[in-house]
């Protein structure tokens, strides 16, 4: 094979082979590939994502912590927590509106926190769950309180979701999306808010 190849250009070296070998030349290309194939396969078999947040207009950006927290509190510490932190509070500007909407339309989110404007862009079209089964837990005297539509509820002055979420508007909204992907999840993320903003008595 070398005294043939000797003459040759590159260019007919690369057929040549190619015409005479190109079984053996594809082997590693096919095992590269089924073996990115399994290992992609079984990540994604590994991972599970309990719930996805959006906090607009948040001043965190590493929510390593955070997710660690919250997967501490739901008890599967290998699973995903997963954060959108990147989403400016700007009374619901062009960009960050086609933002929101391709998260959501794509099932992407589960639970948002955000001021009085995002809540009612998504409330007047009936954007999100009844909250009303979260009501017992709600006391006005903390600073939490449903909406009058019952789909969000409002905090006021939480000093938990200022200092742990990073967001620095007062009043703030807790909506779930009516697509939202992940039920449990999204009852145990609800359900860690509640029982953090509690113990730190909003006022």
């Amino acid at each position: 094979m070398k005294e043939k190849m000797r003459g040759m250009t590159l260019v007919q070296k690369i057929d040549y082979l190619w015409t005479y070998y190109k079984i053996w030349l594809l082997v590693p290309v096919v095992i590269g590939v089924v073996f990115y194939i399994i290992s992609t396969t079984y990540r994604a078999s590994q991972e599970n994502e309990l719930v996805s947040v959006i906090a607009v207009g948040s001043l965190v950006r590493d929510t390593s912590e955070l997710e660690n927290e919250i997967k501490e509190y739901i008890g599967k510490k290998n699973d995903i927590v997963r954060f959108h932190m990147s989403i400016p509070a700007d009374q619901l500007a062009k960009t960050s509106q086609i933002t929101l909407t391709t998260l959501i339309g794509a099932k992407a989110v589960d639970v948002i926190l955000c001021p009085e404007d995002v809540y009612r862009h998504f409330s007047d079209r009936d954007g999100f769950l009844s909250m009303e089964s979260y009501e017992s837990q709600i006391q006005e005297k903390n600073g939490a309180g449903l909406t009058e539509k019952k789909d969000a509820i409002k905090f006021i002055d939480s000093q938990f979701l200022k200092e742990k979420l990073g967001i620095p508007y007062d009043e703030v909204y807790m909506g779930i999306f009516i697509n939202a992907p992940h039920e449990e999840g999204t009852k145990e993320f609800v359900q860690y808010v509640l029982k953090n903003s509690k113990e730190k008595r909003i006022v």
